[in-house]
């Protein structure tokens, strides 16, 4: 027994068969008829407890855990709301119900037992994989527990699994459940369908003014026009100084020697390396290179390989973290096809054999287009920050829009009947609108008559805004939208007429008669015949089609909206089938796993709820939110 565990539990803290059984089950909740008063204790469990610091210890570590996780993004009340915590006081009664029911029922955990399942988890040893007493200490003591404390947990922990083991450890599924669901995972249905297009019926009447005014009133959320406004508006960016920016041939000459650097710093070598323990040895091999030796029979004399001793693609910095500032100047002043001197590094001294040299791309008219390109944009950045700046003396002056445009030399935009989306009135777009939806944002969000802010926008854009007028919501009149009003009334009224026709054919076809001669009546209606499989990855039809289909009944139908929102679907089941040819064995024994795990969380579920009652378990729901106040106060 104990081994079965063993196998099953790479660590304490891994997530073994059981604990997924026991996730599983736990998700079944706690009844509302155990929510009562329990003291100061967060739950009772028979005449054991759950205490307000075992719950309070239990909360944090798990909180500690996440917040690693999400890198501190996750905070308590998080937790909290999305019901975490609950899950973890659910977990906590649990473990202690099934620990304590495991004890009353006799379940012993032994000393030796103890001992030979502690020194045998993964977590609790050491990089040899031997038992570390201070590994164990040290987990102990980040949970919040002595060890004396961690063991006793550990052996309620084995006596609870032993219990458990005992409920579900003999659990089979009968072979008439299987074959019964594997008759339902692979039966195959026939059905017809036929599609009804709306947007093909012909002979719709021409609507009256009257009824397009009718239909106008009733639809009157689809007539409205958005709030618009008229705005005017500066805008700053790098690209706007670039192009006036003039630089001198020196200082040209001067950035690219800082380009030409990082040119180079971009090279790459691929080398081969011979590691000697002293400097002794590295200086033989030296001296047998320069008598004529090949650098592949030093290799091999060393016991190394050529494949062990080639490096590829590493640049200056690169060798510089592996090897050190020596060795990678020497790697990267020497030569293709020579070796270096014998440098000494951090783990021995080293000979390196240049095997390949990959030069930078760029040739001198590249660099210098870089270094003249690079040397305006800092330029512009420092004339974007001087026009920010001059903007701010500005509006601290209070300085209107007009007068800073006038003033610094900027353009001022002007937008007008301009909507939340930058459409104007007619459903243009307006090219001169920033993309950052940040402006827009700022835009809808001014009134009129505010002063103008220097807002920032992203890539170091900046803008300034204000609203000269704002037209509300109001519908539009019923003459600006006849035509869109026509259009709506022909296509709900060709929609209407579809329907009234899949309800006639419904009817015929619930009498029997079959699609397929009800579709020859109508050239425009659309027919087919599939056959599916119930668990179908082809796609031959939606889901929801897919769905209907295996739950209608042979000789049923049923009308369905099109997927494409063009009319209607009458689909009808013709004929079933259960292939008679078996399940592929790995299939086959996948699926007896997962219908033993079914069977096996139905089991510890229905144990759990008798232990609800007969202990009973009684949480109490005032000292956890007690326990939440308690942390928060603490951390503020």
């Amino acid at each position: 027994m104990l081994q079965f565990f063993r196998n099953g539990l790479t660590s304490y803290f891994a997530t073994a068969l059981l604990g997924l059984l026991i996730a599983s089950f736990a998700l079944w909740g706690i009844g509302g008829d155990i929510l009562g008063g329990a003291g100061s204790k967060v739950a009772e469990i028979g005449d054991d407890k759950l205490t307000l610091n075992e719950y309070a210890r239990e909360f944090q570590n798990k909180f500690s855990e996440i917040q690693q996780q999400s890198n501190g993004e996750v905070t308590r009340e998080m937790v909290i709301d999305q019901g975490l915590s609950r899950k973890w006081v659910t977990d906590l009664v649990q473990s202690k119900a099934f620990a304590h029911a495991a004890h009353s029922l006799g379940i012993r955990v032994t000393d030796a037992q103890l001992r030979e399942f502690i020194i045998s988890v993964e977590s609790f040893q050491d990089t040899l994989g031997e038992f570390s007493i201070a590994t164990f200490e040290s987990l102990a003591g980040y949970r919040g527990y002595t060890s004396g404390e961690f063991e006793e947990i550990l052996r309620k922990d084995l006596e609870r699994q032993y219990l458990m083991a005992s409920l579900i450890s003999a659990v089979t599924v009968p072979d008439a459940v299987e074959k019964s669901f594997i008759k339902f995972l692979r039966e195959e249905r026939t059905a017809e369908i036929l599609t009804i297009p709306a947007f093909s019926i012909a002979n719709v009447p021409e609507p009256s003014e009257a009824d397009l005014k009718q239909y106008y009133d009733r639809n009157r959320a689809n007539y409205m026009a958005p709030e618009y406004r008229d705005i005017r508006f500066i805008t700053l960016s790098i690209k706007d100084f670039v192009g006036d920016i003039t630089v001198t041939d020196a200082e040209i000459d001067d950035a690219m020697g800082a380009a030409a650097k990082a040119s180079v710093e971009n090279e790459k070598r691929d080398f081969e390396q011979l590691l000697f323990d002293d400097k002794e040895a590295a200086d033989k091999a030296y001296a047998d290179l320069k008598a004529g030796k090949t650098f592949d029979e030093i290799i091999a004399a060393t016991g190394s390989t050529i494949e062990d001793a080639t490096v590829v693609g590493n640049t200056h910095e690169d060798a510089l973290d592996s090897y050190g500032s020596e060795a990678a100047d020497n790697i990267f002043s020497a030569n293709q096809g020579t070796y270096t001197a014998p440098v000494e590094t951090d783990f021995g001294w080293r000979i390196f054999n240049i095997t390949k040299v990959s030069a930078p791309t760029a040739t001198k008219a590249d660099l210098r287009q870089e270094a003249e390109e690079h040397l305006k944009t800092e330029k512009a950045i420092d004339l974007l920050y001087t026009k920010s700046e001059l903007i701010n003396d500005e509006l601290a002056a209070g300085g209107s829009l007009s007068d800073i445009a006038a003033n610094l030399n900027l353009k001022l935009n002007v937008a007008l009947n301009i909507d939340a989306k930058g459409y104007n009135s007619k459903g243009d777009l307006l090219p001169n609108i920033p993309s950052d939806p940040i402006f827009l944002a700022s835009a809808f969000e001014t009134l009129e008559g505010d002063e103008p802010l220097l807002e920032e926008m992203g890539d170091g854009e900046y803008f300034l805004v204000v609203v000269d007028n704002i037209t509300e919501v109001a519908l539009r009149p019923f003459e600006e939208v006849k035509t869109s009003v026509h259009d709506m009334w022909m296509a709900d009224t060709r929609k209407k007429l579809a329907r009234e026709q899949a309800n006639e054919i419904l009817t015929k076809a619930q009498d029997g008669e079959p699609l397929a001669d009800l579709s020859a009546k109508d050239g425009s209606m659309g027919y087919t015949s599939v056959t599916l499989a119930r668990n179908d990855q082809t796609g031959k039809v939606t889901r929801a089609l897919h769905d209907s289909i295996f739950q209608l009944d042979i000789g049923r139908a049923r009308i369905m909206p099109a997927a494409d929102g063009n009319g209607f679907v009458i689909v009808k089941l013709v004929s079933r089938n259960h292939p008679d040819t078996p399940m592929p064995p790995a299939q086959s024994a996948q699926l007896k796993q997962l219908l033993a795990q079914e069977y096996q969380q139905r089991i510890l579920s229905n144990y759990w709820r008798y232990l609800e009652t007969s202990l009973p378990v009684i949480i109490n729901e005032r000292a956890v939110n007690a326990v939440h106040n308690q942390l928060d106060s603490r951390e503020q």
